[in-house]
């Protein structure tokens, strides 16, 4: 398992002054500016799904301002929207479920069995859903550790393209 990625601020470790700009710079502005906004088009996936809709209004709100998703990320994050539509779809089939479980009252051990299988699967499938959920969105910088982890790969470029000779001697 990689070590967790730490913002500047958090760092303990020895950084020249030229690495901490670098780090620094490259954490307020997490992607290469075109000059322009991200333009963003909604993927053909999310067609006819309105929840998926939805979640792709809410992130980009909630990311107005920073410089994080580029025109390529359109893809990635409707298939995150997309996931996150299921998701709230699998919650209401969990609820259902356990609602079918609670309805027996005549302790009849098939039905029993029944719902719990149901309730299993949906369980299951709601699993591999948040994983992969995360995963995106670690992958988008849509979380705390990702940010931070887009602005330690930009500050390495940044680093390298100011000395490119820089890694001769091992440093």
């Amino acid at each position: 398992m990689p070590t967790p990625v730490k913002s500047s601020a958090n760092m303990s470790k020895h950084m020249s002054q030229a690495d901490r700009e670098a780090r620094e710079s490259a954490e307020n502005e997490v992607t290469p500016d075109r000059g322009r906004e991200a333009k963003l088009v909604k993927p053909a996936i999310m067609t006819k799904n309105a929840a998926a809709g939805r979640y792709w209004k809410n992130v980009l709100q909630r990311m107005e301002g920073l410089a994080i998703l580029d025109d390529l990320d359109s893809d990635a994050l409707g298939v995150y929207c997309v996931m996150m539509a299921r998701y709230e779809s699998q919650c209401r089939l969990l609820a259902i479920a356990a609602k079918n479980l609670k309805a027996i009252k005549d302790g009849d051990p098939d039905a029993i069995a029944e719902a719990t299988e149901q309730l299993d699967a949906v369980s299951g499938k709601m699993q591999t859903l948040e994983r992969n959920i995360l995963s995106y969105a670690e992958k988008l910088g849509l979380t705390p550790s990702g940010r931070v982890r887009l602005a330690q790969k930009r500050a390495e470029a940044a680093a390298k393209a100011a000395d490119p000779e820089g890694d001769l001697f091992g440093d």
